[in-house]
């Protein structure tokens, strides 16, 4: 029996002549598990980018920039030979505009030339000074906006609006949204209000 058994216990003897393979530390693991992760969120954020803003290009060809507020528009190239009414028509478009630009945040800092020109691309605006009757000057105010425009007969139209509602128009010799905004006017006016 002695035998036996010691044949069996070395039958139960696990030997390995295989060398153990390298071992990974954990923090590699760790490491590669937190780039895949962030190189993921880095491209689904890119993704996400890059569609957000051809969404945004798509919607923004043919219509106005801004509220969704059809303003008199007048599309074509600018006329260079309009008349007295047409200056004092663009005056009107221009206030129209301007308010729609105002509705929004209820302030006329929002109502400057580049966001004129958004809602009414039929027209120039400028901050200085007019010089026919589809270049509109305008200045603005927190709560006080004007325009002025000049007609070919060396007329200067302008109007004038403050937050509180009230609006005032007249004619001048000095055709600056800027020369509008003084307290005082720039000429004789009619209050439109």
């Amino acid at each position: 029996m002695n035998a036996d058994t010691t044949e069996m216990d070395d039958s139960f003897a696990y030997r390995t002549t295989l060398p153990l393979g390298p071992r990974v530390e954990p923090w590699i693991v760790k490491a590669a598990v937190i780039g895949t992760l962030l190189v993921f969120g880095i491209g689904l954020f890119t993704g996400w980018v890059v569609a957000s803003e051809r969404e945004s290009f798509a919607r923004g060809r043919g219509r106005p920039v801004g509220p969704e507020l059809t303003v008199g528009r007048i599309d074509g190239p600018a006329d260079p030979s309009g008349t007295d009414a047409d200056a004092e028509e663009a005056t009107r478009i221009a206030f129209a505009a301007a308010s729609a630009a105002f509705t929004e945040r209820k302030t006329f800092l929002d109502a400057g030339p580049a966001q004129l020109s958004a809602l009414q691309p039929g027209y120039t605006f400028v901050d200085g000074p007019s010089t026919m009757t589809r270049i509109v000057s305008v200045a603005a105010e927190r709560h006080v906006w004007a325009a002025a425009v000049l007609g070919p007969s060396g007329t200067c139209f302008w109007i004038r609006a403050g937050a509180d509602g009230s609006i005032e128009s007249g004619t001048s010799s000095r055709c600056t949204g800027a020369s509008v905004l003084d307290r005082h006017g720039p000429g004789p006016r009619t209050n439109l209000a």
